[in-house]
């Protein structure tokens, strides 16, 4: 019975050591961590400037920034971008339509070099771009929104409904929905979620791989002109706040039923697609047209979630028939 007794005394002792081994493992790697992200949050404390020569107008309570290109028109196309981008996606569809009319993108709160200032939902989105187009004087203008910027035409026309001349959805059904995995953000210490971010944001490799991932196949050479477009704004002051903002609530939109009730408008109307999308299902461009009441979706072959980046031709040219069916 001593034998036996000493036995079990022993397992408990190694098992009671070997927890304590584990448990000291464990605290001496966070110490780590924290210790690793303190330094590189010091490190990278100072934010990237804005760029000078940039144009910006009052909307509200900050300015935003926005570029304009053409002469005047009679319907100014207005260019809204997604998520995780800005003016300068735009770009090249918008040398392109300047040839025959007036065309201005800007970059949405929270986004490109807009100032930062709060807070950052659909409404407050909606409310900017009636502003801009206010503060911009643009009487009647066609609304172009790629991927999110499409949830933001719709929460526009809901709220102003006679101000459009016709709206776009480019890579976008303008549908609330949930990023994966954000419901954990809140949960996340702040010196990590400051350190994971800033690591994302100033790895070259990482961004050239998602970027190229959305772009899809016949993505253009990924400069470092490029590579430092999509970077630099998302190491801007206020940057990281407004970016994790946005991720802890529903994905810019409206629901199923908001969307039918902006179709009943009868604002002319378009859907514009990548063959290969690669964010939505299949069945997304002509569902979108349906609840809209707009014609058939026109799909772009060969190109994926960036079409205003890869295939700006074929976006100028659909974007520029919508123009020319209008009084």
């Amino acid at each position: 019975m001593r034998s036996y007794a000493g036995r079990v005394k022993r397992r408990r002792r190694a098992r009671g050591l070997v927890r304590t081994l584990l448990g000291g493992v464990v605290l001496g790697f966070v110490a780590s961590v924290t210790v690793i992200a303190a330094v590189y949050d010091a490190e990278t404390s100072r934010p990237t400037p804005t760029p000078l020569g940039l144009s910006f107008v009052r909307t509200g309570a900050y300015l935003t920034r926005f570029e304009s290109w053409g002469a005047p028109s009679v319907h100014p196309v207005v260019l809204i971008h997604g998520a995780f981008e800005s003016v300068d996606y735009w770009k090249p569809v918008a040398t392109l339509l300047s040839r025959t009319m007036h065309v201005e993108a800007y970059d949405l709160e929270g986004y490109g070099y807009t100032q930062r200032v709060g807070p950052y939902n659909a409404s407050t989105l909606a409310t900017q771009l009636y502003d801009f187009i206010r503060a911009r004087h643009l009487n009647h203008p066609v609304l172009v929104g790629h991927s999110l910027g499409a949830g933001v035409i719709a929460r526009f026309v809901l709220a102003y409904p006679h101000v459009a001349a016709g709206i776009v959805f480019l890579d976008g059904d303008g549908l609330s929905s949930v990023y994966p995995g954000t419901t954990l953000l809140p949960w996340i210490p702040h010196l990590y979620e400051t350190a994971l971010y800033r690591y994302a944001v100033r790895n070259d490799s990482l961004v050239a791989t998602i970027f190229r991932a959305a772009c899809g196949p016949h993505c253009p050479v990924l400069t470092p002109a490029v590579l430092s477009m999509v970077q630099r704004p998302f190491e801007v002051a206020g940057a990281q706040s407004a970016l994790f903002e946005y991720a802890e609530k529903p994905l810019v939109g409206v629901s199923v039923a908001q969307l039918r009730e902006v179709g009943r408008f009868a604002i002319p109307t378009r859907v514009i697609f990548g063959a290969d999308d690669n964010v939505y299902p299949s069945s997304t461009p002509r569902l979108t047209a349906l609840r809209l009441g707009a014609p058939a979706p026109e799909i772009i072959a060969g190109a994926a979630h960036l079409t205003l980046w890869t295939n700006p031709g074929a976006v100028a040219t659909a974007i520029s028939r919508l123009v020319a069916t209008l009084p």
